[in-house]
């Protein structure tokens, strides 16, 4: 049964990627999972609750990396800490770039749904990117900034891959879907955060961050 659940996701976020969620029905999702397709009924109650299981669980997620990372707050710096959970959050789409590329399409078009759960989790990041500024202000390792327009910088350049990889492709030359892209642009946002917000910038990259 749990086989047979993993599938109609897995064949989901492949459709949902390749066709939209409007351009996929429910017969493609069974046909492509080789399933019946009352199964998707029965673990989702239909297409939308699919829809719904699908961005809870990238959310849920993306949370969950920068709430492990924000833990370790009493052991590291507060720079050391907002460089990981940038570098974390990037990894994570990464290695989901299907299911991320779908997300954030979705969200561009101003779908309810995803503006509604969005709307929770988003909020939850920026308090803790929030407290990790606040405090590195306090501890005088960021300059003052406004905190509005650095987070709004910083997710444009969060989400920038996914929502326009054809300018990646074809000005920059390179595809998301690469991993030396996704090591190059995690050392270019890394360099614009130094720049933005520390007040004594490094000549030498943070320790990689231990991905969780």
């Amino acid at each position: 049964m749990t086989q047979v659940r993993q599938k109609i996701i897995d064949a989901a976020i492949s459709l949902f990627y390749a066709k939209g969620y409007d351009g996929t029905s429910v017969r493609d999702i069974a046909k492509q999972a080789n399933v019946n397709a009352a199964n998707i009924s029965y673990y989702f109650a239909g297409k939308r609750g699919l829809l719904e299981q699908l961005v809870s669980d990238f959310l849920e997620g993306y949370l969950r990396v920068i709430e492990i990372t924000f833990e370790r707050r009493n052991f590291l710096s507060s720079k050391e800490i907002l460089f990981q959970i940038v570098r974390n959050i990037l990894q994570y789409q990464f290695e989901r770039r299907e299911l991320t590329r779908f997300f954030y399409r979705e969200l561009s078009l101003d779908s309810t749904l995803i503006r509604e759960v969005m709307t929770i989790y988003f909020s939850k990041e920026r308090y803790y990117v929030e407290q990790l500024i606040r405090q590195g202000q306090e501890n005088k390792e960021f300059q003052k900034v406004s905190f509005t327009m650095f987070m709004t910088q910083l997710k444009g350049m969060i989400s920038m891959p996914y929502l326009y990889p054809q300018y990646i492709s074809e000005v920059l030359h390179s595809f998301p879907s690469e991993v030396f892209f996704i090591e190059m642009y995690m050392k270019e946002v890394e360099q614009w955060m130094e720049q933005t917000l520390c007040i004594e910038r490094s000549h030498y990259p943070l320790p990689r961050a231990a991905y969780v």
